[in-house]
């Protein structure tokens, strides 16, 4: 019987295991660049910790099952929920701001299609401890940091940004009661993926008053976004202006956000978002921790890999091995190995036969391991304790003593 992944689950060959972790890198490099320190937690958690952030109906889409203790669990579909509880356990401990990232896994129940699965990894930034707008325009910056450095520029991405409380006053000028606000604000998240979502807002508000909502989002009501204008500064000093755009359809999760949102999609529009986060000062003491404001964003690597490939420009393997070491004859397997072992000792990536094998066939698999230069130990060159040391690339060979392999 041939077995394969479950739907929505993916195999990680190294091919994909170099494009995963390149981007990983991408992450990693620009969280730390900019002081985040690097957490995780445990992939089971109580079902009531998610259920507590966003409702019991939750469920549907998560992973669940009663453990051995009768406990009800769930596979953790965001970092979020735990972030708040991590920090609330410590948090008179821990200096502020607090500046964490992680680089998790996740699991969803959710029907797979292009850009989504049911497992993924997600990058994840938060600053907890700081209201201060510059705060929410770091973490834009470094999440503009990671793609750059993965060769996308602002002609493949926009960041587009908007703020719960400009959006809910501006609601407001046209007498949106708080009862009907989440159902606007819904079909106002919905207008570019879901044809009925003008339809419902016409319903709901009548043509004149939707008719107006729409043109705001035509058009951003810029002059009149105090609450907005601190970030967009800010941004400008992040040197984001050409990335960030104000959009006054960027809404998020109606269940926490209570400040600036913001989104990155591809400037075609051919993906899902990208990435997205927003302000949640609320969250964590809403889940039992501190009264302490929080900014953060998560991005997976499902819908940045599609981009990535659409763009041409997925992380390029860059090898196996640094150096491919070669025995002449059977009598040189030993010293081969000492050699390698020496290399790598010096933090060289080095790998070479363990079989005594023909000259031509060993540089084949040089050639496969994608080393740059094959170390070919014979008998005439040991005799003086050295190696000849072949540039792949040019063929060009010298005789050296294995202290002067470096790096390439």
């Amino acid at each position: 019987m041939r077995f394969k992944p479950l739907t929505g689950f993916r195999d990680f060959y190294p091919a994909e295991m170099v494009i995963r972790r390149g981007i990983e890198a991408a992450w990693h490099r620009a969280a730390q660049n900019a002081g985040f320190e690097e957490f995780d937690g445990p992939v089971l958690e109580s079902f009531e910790l998610f259920a507590a952030k966003s409702g019991e109906e939750i469920a549907g889409q998560l992973y669940t099952f009663t453990d051995k203790g009768d406990r009800q669990v769930a596979m953790r579909p965001e970092m979020t929920p735990t972030l708040a509880r991590m920090v609330g356990a410590r948090a008179n401990g821990l200096p502020k701001p607090i500046k964490w990232y992680c680089v998790p896994q996740f699991f969803r129940y959710e029907r797979p299609q292009r850009g989504r699965g049911r497992e993924f990894y997600q990058w994840n930034v938060d600053v907890i401890g700081s209201a201060d707008p510059a705060s929410d325009a770091e973490v834009i910056s470094v999440a503009v940091d990671a793609l750059k450095a993965l060769g996308l520029t602002a002609d493949d991405i926009v960041v587009r940004l908007n703020d719960r409380r400009f959006l809910s006053r501006m609601l407001k000028t046209l007498d949106v009661d708080e009862a009907t606000e989440p159902e606007v604000l819904a079909s106002i998240d919905k207008l570019e993926r879901d044809p009925a979502a003008v339809k419902k807002l016409e319903e709901r508000l009548g043509s004149k008053r939707a008719e107006k909502i729409l043109s705001w989002c035509e058009r951003f009501p810029i002059d009149e976004a105090d609450e907005l204008k601190p970030v967009l500064e800010a941004c400008e000093d992040f040197g984001l202006g050409a990335f960030v755009e104000a959009d006054f359809r960027i809404v998020r999760g109606l269940a926490y956000y209570t400040g600036p949102v913001w989104e990155i999609f591809d400037r075609a529009r051919s993906l899902r978002a990208i990435a997205g986060g927003g302000r949640y000062d609320e969250l964590i003491k809403s889940l039992g921790g501190p009264d302490l404001p929080a900014i953060g964003f998560g991005m997976g690597d499902v819908v940045l890999t599609e981009l990535l490939r659409d763009k041409g420009k997925l992380p390029e393997d860059p090898g196996r091995v640094d150096v491919f070491v070669i025995p002449v004859g059977d009598e040189m397997r030993g010293p081969a190995r000492r050699v390698i072992t020496q290399l790598r000792a010096r933090s060289l990536r080095a790998d070479g036969p363990n079989a005594a094998i023909k000259l031509g066939k060993a540089l084949k698999l040089a050639a496969q391991s994608g080393a740059t230069r094959a170390v070919i130990v014979g008998p005439d060159e040991w005799s003086n304790t050295q190696v000849k040391l072949r540039d792949l690339n040019s063929g060009d060979e010298s005789v050296v003593n294995v202290e002067e392999i470096e790096r390439s």
